[in-house]
């Protein structure tokens, strides 16, 4: 008894959560297509687009809703799909409207066949579009945010950068994107929060700290990412400074090497160099002189064809270690 009663309430249970789309009408996809050509379809989205454009939303919703069934279901359909296609930028009024749309049940449904399966979607899957208007229209408002606040002087970097896991990869995404859009000012306030405070206390992700030494291209961001811990992101900057060659980049590779971790990249992309700069040759002969680094240098440098000056380096009277050099080219 007390088995059937279960079985009972769970077949109501079932009944009330069924999705809605079961009880959709079912309709052919050439009725589907002959609904969209439709001539009056198409004239009354372009009345009802421009009552949006104008974010007239209460003509909007009052045309929309004297409109007769299966015409209103396409008109709402093909209406968020252009909001959609042309990118319109959403006024609040016009995001509660769209929102609104994703609560509204697919009327009709059309039926998709594969190889061995047959299964039921929504003919005009309005609900999906206004989901993701809505998703961009909340990124959009995001950035905004950001924008307004670095530009105001009130973002502090750490606070925004804080919270949960999901919260904090946003935000970093957000701010990757959209750094280079603020004004040089908002820029260096950002940046002198991110420097001015120690290692110890507070850093972002090697992602964010990247980004700010690309954009600021200031020598103290980059101080800060080569003592970092290296990381693939870390890595691939080096190889972004290493690929554009000229000075103030190859500064900055130069730098990167006196971190241990970064140490061979640097130095592989600075022997690579034809001709070397006085500077690279500078610095590749103060790293000679150390014991740890003068067999690497020197096989980097022999490596890409620079033994007639590694030769003028030990004949020239340099203070490198001249055995090490010496069995390095052996």
């Amino acid at each position: 008894m007390q088995h059937g009663l279960l079985s009972s309430l769970l077949l109501s249970l079932s009944l009330f959560w069924m999705p809605q789309i079961a009880l959709a009408k079912e309709v052919p996809a050439d009725t589907v297509q002959q609904w969209l050509q439709d001539q009056q379809v198409e004239s009354k989205v372009s009345e009802l687009l421009d009552y949006a454009l104008r974010d007239k939303t209460n003509e909007l919703k009052f045309s929309l809703e004297r409109l007769a069934l299966p015409q209103q279901e396409v008109v709402r359909y093909v209406l968020l799909d252009k909001l959609e296609k042309n990118q319109v930028i959403l006024t609040p009024r016009m995001a509660l409207f769209v929102e609104s749309q994703i609560k509204q049940t697919p009327a009709y449904q059309v039926v998709e066949k594969g190889d061995g399966y047959e299964f039921t979607v929504p003919a005009f899957n309005y609900p999906a579009i206004a989901s993701r208007l809505i998703k961009r229209w909340k990124q959009d408002q995001s950035t905004l945010e950001f924008i307004l606040l670095a530009e105001q002087g009130k973002l502090d970097l750490q606070t925004w950068l804080s919270g949960s896991t999901h919260q904090v990869q946003l935000r970093e995404s957000l701010l990757l994107k959209e750094l280079d859009s603020l004004s040089p000012e908002a820029l260096d306030r950002l940046v002198n929060q991110l420097v001015d405070k120690p290692i110890t206390t507070w850093l972002p992700s090697s992602a964010v700290v990247v980004r700010f030494a690309q954009v600021s291209e200031r020598p103290d961001v980059y101080h800060l990412l080569w003592r970092m811990k290296a990381d693939h992101n870390s890595q691939a900057e080096l190889t972004r400074l290493a690929s554009m060659g000229d000075e103030q980049a190859l500064q900055q590779v130069m730098a990167a090497a006196l971190n241990p971790s970064l140490k061979e990249q640097a130095i592989q992309a600075l022997a690579s160099k034809h001709p070397l700069s006085q500077d690279v040759k500078q610095f590749l002969i103060t790293r000679m002189a150390l014991p740890d680094d003068a067999v690497l240098v020197a096989k980097e440098l022999s490596k890409q064809g620079h033994e007639g000056w590694l030769q003028e380096v030990l004949s020239g009277g340099y203070p490198v270690k001249r055995h090490l050099i010496a069995q390095a080219l052996k």
